[in-house]
This record gives C-alpha cells, structure tokens and sequence, in this order.
C-alpha cells in the first residue's frame, strides 16, 4: 500500500474507526515495547542521522534515530515495498521517542540509493513500475541475502552507543518486511527479544524456505497482526 492510502474498509469491534495506515502507527511502537517492558510513557526527543552499514554485499544507506540522551534497546525495521521514505522515517521516530535506538535501512540498498520509488510509483496500474520494482527488489530477495543482512544490522546497532546491549532487540516490519521479522529472530536468535510484524506477506508458504519454518531457532516473542480486511491467507 501507497504511503498516501487510505483503506475503505475499517477495523471492528472497537467502536472506533482506525484505517490500515493509522492501525500501524498506533500499534508499531507498543507491540515492541509490551515484550520488552522498555516503554516510557511519554515521547522523549529524538535525534535523526543518515548512516552508512557495511554488509557483507556492500554499503547500506539507513537512518538511525535514539532519544537525545542516555542507552536504550535497539530496534531494527524493515519497511514495506515502496521502501524508506518519510513515513518510514516518521515510524521510526515514533518508535524511537517511546525509549529505543532505531535504525531504518534501505532494504534495495544494492541498487539503488534511497528513495528508489518516488511518489508517483504505482506497481498495480503501470507496468513500468512493475518491472522496476522486480528490477529493484532482485537482488534483495536472493537466497540468503536478508539473512546476510539482518546479521549486520544487528551488529551496527551493537557497536552505537546509544543502544543498550544489556537489553534484547526488538524487530519491526510492514508486508514485505513481516517474513524478515521472522528472519532476523532466527538469524540472531540471542540477541532478538521481541519482534512486531503488521499486514505480513508471505508468512506461510508452501516453499522450504517458508518462514513459518523458521520457529524452532526463535527465542523472541512475536506480535502479528492481521487487520480484518487484509488478505487472510
């Protein structure tokens, strides 16, 4: 989904209306921080750097956003197809103001610096989107490539110090980043306490490299949720 979509149909049983989009802002931060038990209670400031993380296949472009003073648990987040852009740094911040270091990387880094999708991206209606976005996305979703990722991800974070390495990480991710929720938990399985994943895709496949398969390696206590209009498979 677009950064700038709404959905028609809303959430129920709430007695209040809250869109796919709002569900995530509301949720994201909190899912991490009941497992982890580091919320504040209040927004705290935060501070905002452009960063460089070395992988094993390059050099990542990302955002790293902490609270202006003191450690905290670090937070990675994998973004949705459009990649990062402004809402994802938005959500990052949001989730950096309850009491962690986040780092938001550009998941396309090997092809492309962010923002790879401009506003004007529209995967459904125009085909040559879609063949940028296959483009774009290949060498991500390459066997192994995420989990390669995902392991130096949580090394930066390790080696800030703004990030408390006495406490457990926690890992966020929307669509196309909920199967690397689960990936990260297992890739680094003692150093991921919590993740919280939003409207995933691809949770259960009929592959061998499912990710459902992967929960006998995860320690981490997972959050999922599936609103009531997103697809139920």
């Amino acid at each position: 989904m677009a950064e700038n979509e709404q959905d028609p149909q809303r959430l129920k049983g709430s007695g209040t209306e809250v869109s796919r989009r709002d569900f995530v802002a509301l949720s994201a931060a909190a899912g991490v921080a009941v497992a982890t038990g580091s919320v504040t209670g209040r927004e705290l400031p935060v501070i905002e750097t452009e960063v460089e993380v070395k992988t094993a296949d390059g050099s990542c472009d990302a955002v790293f956003i902490h609270p202006t003073g003191g450690t905290y648990p670090g937070v990675l987040i994998w973004h949705d197809s459009p990649g990062l852009r402004p809402v994802m740094r938005a959500l990052g911040r949001r989730i950096a103001g309850e009491g962690y270091s986040a780092l938001v990387p550009n998941l396309f880094y090997r092809e492309a610096k962010a923002p790879v999708f401009d506003s004007s991206f529209d995967y459904a209606h125009n085909s040559a989107d879609r063949e940028k976005y296959r483009r774009m996305t290949a060498s991500f979703f390459a066997a192994g490539a995420a989990e390669r990722d995902a392991v130096a991800y949580v090394a930066f974070l390790d080696a800030q110090r703004q990030v408390n390495k006495k406490k457990k990480m926690g890992t966020h991710g929307y669509c196309l980043g909920g199967p690397y929720v689960m990936k990260t938990a297992a890739a680094v399985p003692d150093r991921i306490g919590a993740g919280a994943v939003f409207h995933g895709g691809f949770l259960v496949t009929e592959k061998p490299t499912s990710p459902h398969l992967l929960a006998p390696k995860i320690k981490a206590r997972l959050y999922f949720a599936i609103a009531s209009d997103d697809d139920k498979r």
